[in-house]
């Protein structure tokens, strides 16, 4: 298998690629990333590090990059922690413990914090919810089209709760008022919201900035790629955002209004054509 470098002053990567899962690189539907092999291997040649950053638990990423032969950082629970392999940069990292091999920075809550709160706030406002700690097996498996074993996996979260929202949006409006009085933020992915600590994706990509540019001696060019609402903040971000067209929704819109790609075609294959025109320029 081959194994992203170990970045330090001589080896500043030429970019940094951190790309959303669901709907982006992976199609919505089916779970694969088929269109997208060629880009990926191309990635790999080029030393250019892909970190995934994804509503995905780390249980659920520790299989996808396997699959992927990714060994680069990557980031879990949309924002709420970043995991480092330990040997990646150069020297120990500020702000982190050591987790399995792997350095941990967590920006966001932990999931017992978020359970006891959200289901007081249901008995006490009778809001009408589902989250994944309500659900069976099969219930996740029906709501996600995930398999048994994936949807356990799905189901071992560490920072953050899904969401089946069966209520009105104006509720949803105070359901979101009421969390953010306690620290929590509401997030809306493909399938569900998400309620999560005081993270986003886009932090996730300035702190791991700044892990580079320590290390490398200079800053990295960022390109990200997402297709939905829970993506903004990365997006903006970014130095390029990469904007996946999506079959379930219409492209969210960024505050940015420079370097922005919106794709022709939905998922992973406008994930490829993305990636193909930016490699293009930047390794010609």
């Amino acid at each position: 298998m081959n194994v992203d470098p170990r970045f330090n002053q001589q080896t500043l990567p030429p970019l940094v690629v951190m790309t959303d899962l669901d709907g982006t690189l992976l199609d919505h539907h089916t779970y694969s990333y088929t269109p997208a092999i060629p880009v990926l291997a191309r990635l790999k040649a080029a030393d250019i590090p892909l970190i995934l950053n994804t509503s995905k638990t780390a249980a659920e990423l520790e299989i996808i990059r396997k699959e992927l032969e990714n060994s680069a950082p990557y980031v879990v629970e949309n924002g709420s922690a970043v995991f480092i392999p330990a040997d990646y940069f150069d020297g120990e990292l500020e702000n982190t413990a050591q987790k399995s091999g792997y350095y941990m920075h967590v920006l966001g809550a932990l999931r017992s914090e978020i359970l006891e709160l959200i289901h007081k706030i249901r008995i006490d406002k009778k809001f009408l919810f589902t989250g994944f700690a309500d659900m069976e097996v099969s219930e996740v498996i029906a709501h996600t089209g995930l398999s048994e074993t994936d949807a356990i996996l799905a189901a071992t979260r560490e920072f953050s709760e899904p969401l089946i929202w069966q209520d009105s949006a104006r509720q949803l409006l105070n359901f979101e008022a009421l969390i953010a009085n306690h620290g929590l933020r509401l997030l809306k992915g493909g399938r569900f919201v998400h309620v999560i600590g005081a993270c986003d994706k886009g932090k996730c990509l300035h702190w791991l900035r700044e892990r580079f540019t320590n290390s490398c001696g200079a800053q990295p060019a960022f390109v990200a790629l997402g297709d939905s609402q829970n993506d903004v903040a990365m997006l903006n971000a970014a130095d390029t955002a990469v904007i996946v067209r999506s079959s379930q929704h219409e492209p969210p819109v960024l505050e940015k209004r420079s370097s922005i790609i919106i794709t022709e075609e939905i998922g992973p294959q406008g994930w490829a054509d993305a990636l193909t025109q930016i490699l293009d320029e930047t390794l010609s």
